[in-house]
């Protein structure tokens, strides 16, 4: 075990700490955080416009809900990568130590100006939602890469003393904006000409497609959550690996609600809210321990530890079991830790494969959503009653090496 903790901290750490400290891959993870109330709201509206049960259809077409939802949903899921257009670039400029709100502004022109448009009529509304995804992160991370070296190498129209910020800023971004407006124009007149369209349309076929029928396959998706785990237990926060297929959960979400819209059956089985089947009470699946320790624990510092670890159980915040322990770097606890996203994952994908379990709607859930309402907000009752199976297995799981921690505590109370 010593020798296994000794080769966990030689590979894993670097990689770890390389993840944690990727500028761009931490401002991907916020803007999903300050994205996730219009997520949220686009996700249920769509639920609440297209849920197939009858009475609830009857009930939304016949008060007029119906378009309220789906005028919801249209304005917000339906062109999330336009905000994301601007919320990412704001956060990488900010990671990168530059001023954030040019660079925003020069990103949505940029990501504007590659978009097929009918001149003064509309933007189509397609390269707007998820299929613009990642054109819109390419975009981003040029244009504020762009505005980071010029100003690096002081390539700006510089202003005099005494001018106001806001104005300096504004003219130290006029040269980098220019180019960024020049560039994109060129692209997209060049793309305009071949048989793609936009550069969208390349990049959905050659990136986009191929990355997603890869990063959401189960061995991949189940790597990702093995190594979030195992992140957490060296002391990285283990959410920082997801950051990675967010943007692809996301994206398979989108699909699957718009499927749940025309009435056909859900494309993909892993999707954002896969994750409330995973690792139910917090990464590493710790809420049976709670539970153990709260209403099991023999050691006075086990039950009390416990009791105080329920509640955040529920809403999957397990920061005080992982120190209070500890199971970070726990050799004792390490196997169930690491064992139970494992087998959650893996019943769960089979689950939903093999039919025993509906596909989940797409519905964005927040991972601090309550255990079980979160499986019910997902795709229902037999969701639902999925976590509750999930649950009692990872209690089990936990049990034997609870015991021994919990014998171990005993002797130590004991001996003081």
């Amino acid at each position: 075990m010593n020798k296994l903790m000794d080769n966990l901290q030689r590979w894993l750490m670097p990689l770890a700490n390389k993840i944690s400290r990727s500028n761009f891959l931490s401002a991907l993870g916020a803007t999903f955080q300050i994205l996730l109330p219009v997520i949220m709201i686009g996700s249920f509206a769509c639920l609440g416009a297209f849920l197939d049960i009858p009475v609830w259809q009857n009930f939304v077409n016949s008060t007029g809900l119906g378009l309220v939802f789906m005028t919801l949903q249209s304005l917000t899921l339906s062109i999330i990568t336009l905000y994301i257009a601007f919320v990412l670039p704001y956060q990488y400029a900010g990671k990168l130590g530059i001023a954030p709100l040019p660079c925003a502004v020069a990103s949505v022109m940029s990501f504007l100006l590659l978009t097929p448009t009918e001149l003064y009529t509309n933007i189509p509304a397609q390269w707007l939602g998820f299929p613009g995804l990642f054109t819109c992160m390419i975009s981003a991370v040029l244009v504020v890469r762009l505005h980071k070296v010029m100003e690096d190498k002081g390539i700006y129209i510089h202003m005099p003393e005494g001018v106001p910020p806001m104005v300096e800023e504004s003219f130290k971004a006029l040269l980098p904006t220019v180019i960024s407006a020049v560039a994109a124009i060129a692209v997209s007149m060049l793309m305009a000409k071949t048989s793609f369209g936009c550069i969208h349309q390349v990049i959905y076929s050659f990136i986009q497609t191929p990355l997603q029928s890869v990063g959401l396959s189960f061995p991949a998706y189940l790597l990702v959550q093995i190594l979030s785990t195992l992140f957490m237990f060296c002391g990285i926060h283990g959410n920082s690996i997801f950051g990675i297929i967010s943007p692809l959960t996301m994206a398979a979400s989108e699909q699957n609600l718009a499927a749940l819209a025309a009435g056909s059956p859900l494309p993909n089985i892993i999707i954002d809210s896969f994750s409330v089947l995973c690792q139910p009470g917090g990464i590493g699946g710790t809420f049976g321990l709670a539970f153990l320790m709260a209403f099991a624990g023999k050691s006075k510092r086990m039950r009390t530890l416990g009791r105080m670890s329920i509640l955040p159980a529920v809403f999957g915040i397990n920061e005080p079991i992982l120190f209070g322990i500890p199971i970070m770097l726990n050799p004792l606890l390490m196997i169930p830790y690491v064992l139970n996203p494992i087998i959650c994952t893996t019943i769960s994908y089979c689950s939903i494969a093999l039919g025993i379990t509906p596909r989940l709607s797409g519905t964005m859930v927040n991972w601090t959503m309550p255990q079980f309402v979160s499986g019910f907000l997902a795709q229902g009752l037999p969701t639902m009653l999925l976590q509750v199976v999930l649950v009692l297995l990872t209690t089990l799981i936990w049990l034997p090496f609870f015991k021994m921690v919990d014998r171990q505590i005993c002797e130590e109370e004991k001996g003081v």
